[in-house]
């Protein structure tokens, strides 16, 4: 078992972007906790989020309320969409020229409507080109369901590009893999964390992914909830 931010690299003056389900946000605060020990860091969003209601020092819901962070501080920043509750990027310009304010910058750059499962939009995800690190996500509870509607966003073409089977080994190594998914277009240091990682049968499911993964990328999983991580 090992820190988080030691299992992906994490070092001073990374952006890193989050992408896919099952704990994009979780994932993204947890590492913000950890990391303001070493500096400021800064929370947003390239595409949408839900505001939050803690763990974080100063919310700035428009970019020119933004001030440039205290040691230590985490800044969650993003445009107010006040119909939705939510936060929307403040844009591509506006975010470049403010990451040297911080240590780590950590960006959710994908939705899923809180789903646990996805397939991806043409338009999905937005990982910015600044960017150092990609995460993409999974949730290890759909494993061994029936695709459904239900619990899979963009359904339809889900079923499309990669079935209707039952979600197993084969159905994470096809998502991990697909080109225009977690990472599109993202050349750099690439993880893949397994999320919600909790019980014994889980674990051997995670490593069963692992075990035929063919795409490269490291595969860590476990869960945030617990504060338990693991990489083979």
């Amino acid at each position: 078992m090992e820190k988080l931010s030691d299992i992906f690299q994490i070092k001073e003056n990374d952006v890193i972007s989050i992408t896919g389900t099952g704990g994009k946000t979780t994932l993204m605060f947890s590492l913000a906790q950890a990391l303001s020990k070493n500096g400021p860091v800064l929370l947003t969003t390239s595409t949408k989020i839900r505001v939050p209601d803690n763990g974080f020092d100063k919310l700035y819901k428009s970019f020119e309320d933004y001030k440039k962070p205290d040691s230590n501080e985490i800044i969650v920043l993003g445009d107010f969409i006040s119909e939705k509750n939510k936060l929307k990027s403040v844009g591509y310009d506006n975010l470049k020229n403010i990451i040297k304010d911080f240590a780590y910058v950590l960006i959710e750059a994908d939705g899923s409507r809180n789903l646990p499962l996805k397939f991806w939009h043409d338009y999905e995800p937005v990982i910015y080109d600044f960017s150092t690190k990609v995460i993409g996500v999974f949730s290890i509870k759909v494993y061994d369901k029936i695709p459904s509607s239900d619990f899979i966003y963009n359904y339809e073409n889900y079923v499309k590009y990669i079935g209707n089977d039952v979600i197993d080994y084969k159905t994470f190594n096809n998502l991990i893999s697909y080109e225009k998914g977690l990472f599109k277009g993202f050349t750099k240091d690439k993880f893949v964390f397994i999320n919600q990682v909790e019980s014994k049968a889980e674990i051997n499911q995670a490593r069963t992914i692992i075990k035929h993964d063919k795409s490269g990328i490291k595969i860590v999983y476990g869960s945030v909830k617990k504060e338990k991580f693991y990489e083979n």
